[in-house]
C-alpha cells in the first residue's frame, strides 16, 4: 500500500486530504482544502494563498488516478463543491459519502445537497458510506457508523475509514483527538499499522475547546495505542493539533510504546514540516501581504460568499 498524504496542517493548508494506492483499488479520502478566515485577527497571507492553489493541483492530479472518492463529511477542507476543483476531474468515479440526511447538522446538510448537485453529473455511482463496507479482490474498505465531529454533535458528524490490504491504515476524519466517549468505539475498529488521526484543537483551549476534552483526548490516544500496540507502527498526528505552535508539549502527555512512533503529515512524507497558519502573523511580519484578492480571482464560484474555511 501507498499512502500519499497531500494536504494537512503540517503541510500548509487546512487539510487532511489522502491518496491511498491499495493491491486492488487507488483511494482518495476528502479531496479538498481550506484556509483559517481570520487568524491572530489576519485573514491569509498570500503565500498561505499560493500553496492553497498548489495544494488543490495536486488534489486534481491525484484524483484523475482515483477510482473510489471517500467524503467523511462536508466542512470545506474535507470536500470541495467545485470552488477550487474542477468538478469534471470526478468523471467516472464512485464515491462513497457521508449520509446527507442522517446524523448530520443544518450546515453540512445544506453544504452536502450542493456537493451533489455538484458532483452527480459526473460520478459513476454515489453510495451512501455509514456503517458501510466494501472488498474488492484482497482490498477492503470498512466505513464506521457516524461519530460526533468533537465532544458533542454541535459541529455534525463524521465517519472514519479501515483500509486493510498489505498494510492496514485508520483514518479517523474530525474527531478532535478522540475527545467524546464515543470515539472509543475506533479502538476496535480497526487493527492499523498506520493511523492517520487529527490532534485536539488545542489552540482553541478556553474558548470552544476545554481541560476536560484535552484530558479525554489524551485518554483516548494513549487507549489507543495500548489496544493496538501489536500492530501499530505509526500514528499520523496532524490537521487540528499543528495548527498550534506549541503543539510537541501535548506529545509529550502521549505515552507512546517502543514499537510506535508519532509523526506528522510532513514528516511522513519526508518533507520539511510547513506550518503556515500558526505562522500567519510571522509571515505578515515579514511581507505585509493578505492573500485574499488572488483567492477571489481563482474562485471558479462560491453560493455562500465564503472564500475560506
Amino acid at each position: 500500500m501507498e499512502v500519499i498524504l497531500v494536504g494537512f496542517e503540517s503541510l500548509g493548508v487546512r487539510s487532511q486530504a489522502t491518496f491511498i494506492q491499495a493491491r486492488n483499488m487507488t483511494i482518495f479520502i476528502d479531496p479538498s482544502a481550506a484556509l483559517a478566515p481570520r487568524r491572530y485577527g489576519l485573514p491569509p497571507h498570500v503565500l498561505e494563498v499560493k500553496w492553497l492553489l498548489k495544494t488543490f493541483s495536486k488534489i486534481e492530479d491525484l484524483v484523475r488516478d482515483s477510482e473510489y472518492i471517500i467524503i467523511t463529511h462536508y466542512h470545506y477542507d474535507h470536500h470541495d463543491p467545485g470552488r477550487f476543483v474542477d468538478p469534471s476531474v470526478f468523471k467516472g468515479k464512485k464515491f462513497l459519502i457521508k449520509d446527507f440526511n442522517s446524523y448530520i447538522n443544518f450546515s453540512q446538510k445544506m453544504r452536502a445537497h450542493r456537493y451533489l448537485n455538484t458532483i452527480k453529473k459526473f460520478a459513476e455511482s454515489i453510495i451512501i458510506a455509514d456503517g458501510k463496507s466494501l472488498k474488492v479482490g484482497s482490498t477492503i474498505i470498512s466505513l464506521s457508523l457516524p461519530l460526533p465531529h468533537g465532544r458533542d454533535s454541535r459541529l455534525g458528524y463524521v465517519i472514519s475509514i479501515c483500509v486493510e490490504d498489505d498494510t492496514s491504515l485508520l483514518f479517523t476524519s474530525d474527531i478532535e483527538g478522540g475527545s467524546s466517549e464515543e470515539h472509543m468505539r475506533l479502538n476496535s475498529f480497526c487493527k492499523p499499522e498506520i493511523a492517520i488521526i487529527d490532534g485536539p484543537p488545542t489552540y482553541l483551549l478556553g474558548y470552544s475547546f476545554y481541560e476536560e476534552d484535552l484530558k479525554h483526548s489524551i485518554k483516548f490516544l494513549n487507549a489507543f495505542i495500548d489496544r493496538n500496540e501489536t500492530y501499530l507502527k505509526v500514528m499520523i498526528l496532524d490537521h487540528h493539533i499543528f495548527r498550534d505552535l506549541n503543539y510537541i508539549n501535548f506529545i509529550k502527555e502521549i505515552k507512546l510504546t517502543q514499537n510506535v512512533y508519532i509523526k506528522t503529515a510532513a514528516e511522513f512524507m519526508g518533507v520539511e514540516p510547513r506550518p503556515l497558519e500558526a505562522f500567519r502573523k510571522a509571515l505578515y511580519k515579514a511581507e505585509d501581504e493578505s492573500g485574499l484578492d488572488m483567492l477571489k480571482n481563482v474562485l471558479r464560484h462560491s453560493d455562500e460568499g465564503e472564500l475560506v474555511d
